[in-house]
């Protein structure tokens, strides 16, 4: 399971998290020795007809994706000179579908890595039952009322990004993690309160002392959409993976296999979730991609594996 390029979890907080670690080791991890890293997450499925709730995030060195940079800004200039900003539901607009496959070649040139974790909605709960929520709001000492399934994907998202940080970072390196603007960061309460949980997640993994680790959304984006252009990329990957894992899953009969080798699938998904897969599919580039899905086995567990797209 050792990879040179990811740091060791000693402790686990979660049963699951070794195998997380073992499918992410198994990748052609790049170097990320950068003097900061950026991280960029968004989220998929939450609408009423998909059956998985997904979270991306993309975690990549900034200064050796300058190469990523350049090219940006020329598919920005040439297709959004406007200003619109890509995302997986406004694919319809043919403005943004003519950016789409010149935005993602050029963010092959990105130096990182980009995770999707798919969690079938009928698991309940990975982070927190119903006793150790109670426990976790008593600790937070929070002002906000939270619901035991928002507090839930507030867990889940500080976990990930804290897991990531663990295994990838270098001593010193400053961490920023952007998120887009939603439910996790509707307002103060709610944001200290996920910054309290990866602060703690982030104490407990990361074995190095690290720079400067700052929170924030794409709300600071400054017109350039730098930030923005960045986020779309988990937002790409969270609607396709959420649309492509819904379809796959009721072809198999209402559940992915788990033992399987292959799901025969011989029907088509929508043309911008095709695209995307293949994209998704690359792993020939700089920027590597792994999903990785939680599906619900009989008669309470979960298996949790690594989508092989090839």
């Amino acid at each position: 399971m050792n990879n040179p390029r990811w740091n060791l979890i000693e402790r686990p907080l979660y049963r699951w998290v070794p195998t997380i670690e073992r499918i992410l080791c198994a990748q052609q991890l790049p170097a990320l020795t950068g003097s900061v890293i950026n991280i960029f997450s968004d989220y998929g499925g939450e609408h009423k007809g998909s059956w998985y709730n997904v979270t991306a995030v993309l975690y990549l060195d900034l200064h050796a994706s300058a190469a990523w940079e350049m090219r940006r800004r020329s598919v920005r200039k040439r297709y959004l000179a406007d200003g619109r900003r890509l995302s997986f539901k406004t694919l319809g607009d043919r403005h943004r579908q003519r950016a789409l496959i010149p935005f993602l070649e050029a963010a092959n040139e990105m130096v990182g890595i980009c995770v999707v974790v798919a969690v079938r909605k009928s698991i309940a709960h990975l982070c927190a039952d119903e006793k150790t929520f109670a426990k976790f709001i008593s600790n937070l000492n929070s002002q906000k009322v939270w619901k035991y399934e928002a507090f839930e994907k507030m867990l889940r998202v500080a976990h990930l990004v804290s897991l990531l940080i663990a295994g990838l970072s270098k001593p010193s390196q400053h961490i920023y993690w952007f998120s887009d603007e939603d439910a996790l960061f509707a307002d103060l309460a709610t944001t200290n309160n996920l910054k309290a949980m990866l602060e703690r997640f982030s104490s407990h993994y990361v074995q190095h002392p690290l720079g400067e680790l700052g929170v924030g959304t794409t709300a600071i984006d400054e017109g350039d959409r730098f930030e923005e252009d960045h986020a779309t990329i988990p937002d790409l990957a969270a609607g396709a993976v959420a649309e492509m894992l819904t379809r796959l899953s009721s072809y198999a009969g209402g559940r992915l296999p788990v033992n399987s080798i292959a799901i025969p699938f011989t029907d088509k998904f929508a043309p911008k979730t095709e695209l995307i897969y293949s994209w998704l599919a690359d792993q020939t580039k700089a920027l590597q991609r792994v999903v990785i899905v939680f599906e619900r086995t009989e008669p309470l567990g979960f298996a949790v594996f690594k989508l092989d797209m090839g």
